[in-house]
Formats: C-alpha cells, sequence, structure tokens
C-alpha cells in the first residue's frame, strides 16, 4: 500500500529562494532577483495561471512584483 503526503508552508508564510542559492546572481544584478511572496497570495496566483504558457506567467509574477510589495522578512 501506498500512502501519498503533502506538506506546505502554512498559508501566511513568506516564500523566497535561499539566499545561498541566489546571491551570486543577485550581487550581479545588485538587487533582489526574485521576489518574496506570502504562500496563499503565491498559491492564488499560480491556480490562476498554471495553464498559460510559461512567458504570460513569468510576466504576471514581474507585473506582481512591481506593483506592490508581495512580502517583508
Amino acid at each position: 500500500m501506498s500512502l501519498a503526503s503533502f506538506y506546505n508552508p502554512g498559508s501566511d508564510a513568506v516564500i523566497y529562494p535561499a539566499p545561498a542559492l541566489v546571491e551570486k546572481e543577485a550581487e550581479e544584478k545588485n538587487k533582489q532577483v526574485y521576489p518574496k511572496f506570502v504562500f496563499e497570495d503565491y498559491m492564488k496566483l499560480y491556480a490562476e495561471l498554471k495553464f498559460q504558457a510559461k512567458e504570460p506567467r513569468f510576466e504576471a509574477m514581474k507585473v506582481m512584483e512591481a506593483t506592490a510589495p508581495i512580502a517583508t522578512a
């Protein structure tokens, strides 16, 4: 018998890439490369965009980041 199990952060958790994994790219661009998201907001956006082509999804993330700060941590 198999059992599937899923683990997600709390809906109010701030999520972002581990700094050690993106610090070189951030230093080269002299800014934060990837936005921080509140997990629930990210999942809502993902659910709206997941069946679209990749480029429009990336653009939607950029627009969301540019219009208002997603989260602070």
